[in-house]
């Protein structure tokens, strides 16, 4: 009897009634809320990133719009053993999972060399100058000295016979050849016809 009372008074009371519709509303817009944040963040959906190395950005937009993904070039560098243009690394990596329209960033390899400023190496000790230009992507083939009056230091840099004025662009990887002083003077050529022509001065004075 006293249960029947109960419910006759929380369903019957303006105040009980009120209360009652006011949980209702707030439940209902709980519930809605987080069904929406669900179907915006696309809740415990995942999608795997593909495999895009070796793939031309192209071919990898494809794929990625396929998926509702996006990409971005971000990067480029230079390899003679992948394809030029060719995607080289993603951020992501392939196997990832990451929610819709998720930007994958690819590097790239570049369709032709990139070049580095060769620097001025003029006198410049020999093991800074190859130190230098090998931290810059280039390759020291042979060292030649030559007369020079300084010792172990840098007169020329050669590539492919010719010698290569400082603020020259090579391509990384170009093969170097440094020519070093080797502490002797050169011997000028008026110095050996002037001592000549003294010795046949002293033996015209003799005659």
């Amino acid at each position: 009897m006293w249960f029947k009372k109960l419910i006759y008074i929380l369903f019957t009371n303006v105040i009980s009634c009120n209360i009652w519709l006011m949980a209702i509303v707030t439940a209902g817009l709980l519930f809605g809320s987080l069904f929406w944040i669900d179907i915006y963040t696309h809740h415990n959906q995942a999608i795997e990133v593909p495999d895009l190395r070796g793939l031309q950005p192209e071919e990898a937009k494809e794929i990625l719009s396929r998926k509702d993904l996006r990409l971005q070039i971000t990067d480029s560098v230079y390899s003679k053993t992948i394809a030029p243009g060719a995607v080289v690394e993603m951020i992501p990596p392939a196997g990832s999972k990451v929610k819709q329209n998720r930007i994958i960033f690819l590097t790239i390899n570049a369709k032709t060399s990139q070049t580095v400023e060769v620097p001025d190496m003029f006198e410049i000790s020999q093991r800074q100058a190859e130190a230098t230009l090998k931290s810059l992507g280039f390759v020291i083939d042979s060292i030649e000295y030559v007369p020079y009056k300084y010792k172990g230091l840098v007169i020329n840099i050669l590539n492919k016979g010719r010698i290569i004025e400082a603020g020259t662009r090579l391509p990384i990887g170009a093969h170097l050849w440094l020519q070093v002083g080797d502490g002797f003077e050169p011997k000028l050529e008026t110095d050996s016809i002037s001592a000549e022509e003294e010795h046949e001065s002293e033996l015209a004075w003799f005659e």
